[in-house]
């Protein structure tokens, strides 16, 4: 019994071999992972300041800080001032924001400490 195979059954035969070679030269894509950078700790008058910076990629994706707590006046400076670099990081995605009035020391150290991180980070 004489039996062809159908015009496009050997099209595809034949178009396969091409079709795993493209997909295993093709390069792989790179994961973004997410990456979490802890700046210096930088010294004012009342004490350290320390940001850590969690990024991916090139987007800032949440900062925290460590701040002095020990004296009254500092805990409730730093607990107004702390929130409002944050939001302004996160909008800004660079440390480029404005300092605040009234925490001009905590804004310093926490523009520098954020400012090391993310050069570690390359962004």
């Amino acid at each position: 019994m004489n039996r062809t195979v159908p015009a496009v059954l050997t099209a595809v035969a034949l178009a396969s071999p091409s079709v795993a070679l493209a997909k295993a030269t093709a390069k792989p894509k790179r994961k973004t992972v997410v990456r979490t950078i802890q700046g210096p700790s930088v010294n004012m008058q009342w004490g350290p300041i320390q940001v850590t910076v969690k990024v991916k990629g090139k987007k800032i994706l949440a900062i925290s800080a460590t701040y002095p707590t020990e004296r009254p006046r500092s805990q409730f400076i730093n607990s107004q001032a702390i929130p409002w670099l944050r939001q302004e990081v996160l909008q800004a995605q660079s440390a480029n924001i404005q300092l605040i009035g009234g925490a001009t020391m905590t804004s310093q150290a926490y523009s520098m400490s954020l400012q090391a991180a993310l050069n570690q980070a390359k962004i």
